[in-house]
């Protein structure tokens, strides 16, 4: 009797891994876009910022 409750435990624990598994899968991947295309756009708005501060800085000197 002792190896059924082990067993049950067992197949028990082994559908909470499961359904935690399928749950984790259902989130979205992140696109192919924002991995790409984010950073790149965060740099370009950093460095287009740069650019005018100094351009305006050079203006009013």
């Amino acid at each position: 009797m002792t190896t059924h409750r082990r067993s049950q435990s067992s197949i028990e624990q082994l559908h909470r891994e499961v359904e935690a598994l399928a749950e984790e899968m259902r989130r979205p991947t992140p696109t192919k876009f924002r991995v790409t295309w984010l950073p790149f756009s965060i740099g370009a708005a950093f460095a287009l910022t740069v650019f005018v501060i100094v351009a305006f800085v050079a203006k009013h000197v």
